[in-house]
């Protein structure tokens, strides 16, 4: 399935004009001390990627969707260390196995803290809302990159276990983190180019499209 031809073809993708508005309001608006600007980054960066961190338990009426954001989520962000995490890793240009155990522990602390506010795992609003502040560092994880990781059959080195199940991860997040480093790397050695975290999220959403193509087409024989 995976060829160079492949490789090049997801390089870019129609969602890249969408993706560079996120990309620009973060770079722009990089920390987290004034509200209307969390407000912005958390509302339009979930709800574009179908993970709005609104959609919460024991929602009352006091705590509409507006008024969650401006009472709620703004107040925490504002109060939390996560400019203090995202800062030491601004200069990190791209993974390696030193800073994949500070990225992780950075996610597990975001997917925290937003539990507090929603009472649920909200690590697939981490991983979007990490990559589009520090895009060379965080792989997106929602159930479709899941799927195509696993349909790629991923393999990572067993001394990669201690990390995963490390206090400081969320230990799905972080298995999956591993696979995509693992298979990433993979790639790059056998096409002999870079990709990005961003190319290589195209990569999977076509894995998937293709898989779910092929499945359907099968079924109509």
């Amino acid at each position: 399935m995976i060829n160079k031809e492949f490789i090049d073809k997801t390089e870019h993708s129609d969602w890249d004009f969408s993706n560079e508005i996120l990309y620009s309001m973060c770079r722009e608006n990089f920390t987290h001390t004034q509200t209307d600007k969390i407000i912005g980054k958390t509302v339009l960066i979930g709800r574009t990627y179908a993970a709005a961190i609104e959609r919460r338990k024991n929602k009352t009426e006091e705590e509409q969707n507006d008024n969650f954001y401006i009472e709620k989520v703004a107040p925490k962000f504002k109060k939390s260390k996560l400019d203090f995490y995202i800062e030491n890793l601004k200069y990190e240009t791209e993974l390696n196995e030193k800073n994949i155990p500070v990225i992780l522990k950075v996610h597990c602390y975001l997917t925290e803290l937003i539990k507090e506010l929603t009472e649920q795992n909200k690590r697939s609003f981490s991983s979007k809302y990490l990559h589009f502040h520090l895009p060379n560092l965080f792989f997106i994880y929602d159930t479709r990159a899941v799927k195509a990781i696993g349909l790629l059959k991923t393999k990572f080195q067993y001394n990669y276990k201690e990390q995963i199940n490390s206090e400081n991860a969320d230990k799905e997040y972080a298995s999956f983190f591993y696979k995509c480093f693992a298979q990433k790397n993979k790639m790059e050695n056998e096409f002999k180019r870079k990709i990005s975290t961003r190319h290589f999220d195209n990569i999977l959403m076509k894995v998937v499209e293709l898989n779910e193509t092929k499945a359907y087409a099968q079924h109509r024989i």
